[in-house]
């Protein structure tokens, strides 16, 4: 099973960096040293992050600004290497590779960079679709307002002191 899973993941990588150098945008040595970099998976029972950065403490770092080497391992959903999120994959993986060469912040210029993948116009729709599959496939618990019928699924039990945001009665806790 690793092996697949490692297998996906190399396919994944060289398939990424060879998008990349088809938008000329980044260097063939910043490609060459994304080669490198460890890939892994997050635990399966993550909900709210399908990829990561993980970079080594800074005073081990290589270099001032972070780049390749300074990267640790680069870790993705392990349900992201089914054959039905390829593309989704492919966006994350970009994504954390855009983190690797040194642009850590979301801000204007990360996404900039961002838009020149091929398919990020579909990053969204594909997010929320990845994002409903997980909190169903995690969740045991779920907040119901018995007055709107309005349902959150949770991981865990809450306490009972919660209220519902949309008509103010309190939230039930109920196993799903």
């Amino acid at each position: 099973m690793k092996l697949i899973q490692n297998n996906i993941l190399e396919l994944t990588r060289t398939s990424v960096l060879e998008k990349m150098s088809n938008l000329k945008f980044f260097s063939s040595e910043e490609i060459n040293k994304l080669k490198d970099i460890k890939l892994g998976l997050l635990r399966k029972n993550s909900v709210y992050r399908h990829g990561v950065t993980r970079f080594l403490p800074k005073k081990k770092w290589g270099s001032v600004i972070p780049d390749p080497s300074c990267v640790r391992v680069v870790d993705i959903h392990p349900m992201l290497l089914e054959v039905k999120w390829e593309t989704y994959r492919e966006i994350i993986l970009y994504h954390e590779f855009i983190h690797c060469l040194g642009y850590l912040g979301h801000n204007k210029e990360f996404y900039n960079i961002e838009s020149k993948w091929p398919t990020i116009n579909q990053k969204k729709n594909l997010g929320n679709q990845f994002m409903e599959l997980l909190k169903v496939k995690n969740s045991t618990w779920a907040w119901r307002c018995i007055k709107c019928q309005m349902k959150v699924l949770r991981q865990r039990k809450s306490s009972n002191k919660y209220i519902c945001g949309k008509c103010g009665s309190k939230l039930i806790d109920e196993p799903i």
